[in-house]
């Protein structure tokens, strides 16, 4: 793997790849246009165009105490993970100091499945999501998604996603390129600092209550939540009730199509037109 660092350019940022479209430093990406994508309790996601006009999405952890040898050992993890499937969004950089701990992935212009869902809202300068979630784009998106989270699995039985919510699952303009995001960021964040009910409120297994306890399990259970999301329209939590509890109730209260999006159309094409 070659490696661009601080230590052979003068710049602050070490970088995965050697490529030019990636030497940039600390500075560019302070002077950049920047735009906040989302926030979590893992840290803050903007959306950064720079001068040169290359546009890259940063991760912004929140402080740990990790020391820079094991945040590096665990960045060295998932970059040789993310850089190996096509649904997972490649770590391209880091950059690591007391007070500042940045990740660099590639931007992906259509945004957040989360966005797409649930906002309809510009998802960055010049572009929007326009685009209608079909029930032959959801069912794409969760079989690319279960593709990435496959090959994650099959890396090593202590080997998972972590934080599987609809706001880390990336697009394309035309929902041809499907990629999870913050595939092990969890591990970079000291498991003290970090209750997963704050992470992904709503997505989580009941069992697991900090980033010690993450396991596969609990990514298919996020991941079972994922699809809810996909067949319902509805965000993971509504006024504090999460959406497999809302699901389950409707099952025991009203007509199974009163629980999907597009009621007829999605129920129909997935059955076949049965």
């Amino acid at each position: 793997m070659a490696k661009y660092s601080a230590e052979n350019s003068g710049k602050r940022l070490i970088t995965f790849i050697q490529d030019e479209d990636a030497a940039y430093d600390l500075n560019d990406l302070l002077q950049s246009e920047a735009e906040v994508m989302g926030k979590d309790t893992l840290g803050t996601s903007y959306r950064a165009e720079m001068k040169t006009g290359k546009t890259v999405a940063v991760k912004r952890l929140k402080e740990t105490s990790m020391s820079h040898e094991e945040f590096e050992r665990r960045i060295r993890e998932i970059v040789k993970l993310t850089r190996s499937h096509k649904n997972l969004l490649p770590l391209r950089a880091y950059y690591f100091s007391r007070y500042e701990k940045l990740l660099i992935f590639d931007h992906m212009p259509m945004g957040s499945l989360a966005s797409l869902l649930h906002h309809n809202n510009p998802v960055g300068k010049g572009e929007t999501n326009k685009a209608p979630l079909t029930w032959k784009v959801r069912a794409g998106i969760a079989f690319e998604v279960a593709g990435g989270i496959a090959h994650l699995h099959s890396q090593g039985s202590n080997i998972c996603h972590g934080n599987i919510t609809s706001s880390n699952v990336l697009l394309s303009n035309s929902f041809d390129d499907v990629r999870l995001s913050d595939s092990g960021a969890a591990q970079l964040v000291t498991p003290n600092n970090v209750k997963l009910t704050a992470i992904s409120s709503g997505y989580h297994a009941p069992e697991v209550q900090s980033t010690e306890n993450l396991t596969q399990k609990a990514d298919v259970y996020s991941y079972g939540v994922l699809v809810l999301e996909l067949l319902t329209g509805k965000p993971p939590t509504t006024e504090g009730i999460e959406l497999a509890s809302w699901v389950r109730a409707m099952f025991q209260e009203k007509p199974i199509a009163d629980v999907f999006d597009d009621v007829y159309e999605i129920i129909t094409r997935m059955l076949g037109g049965r």
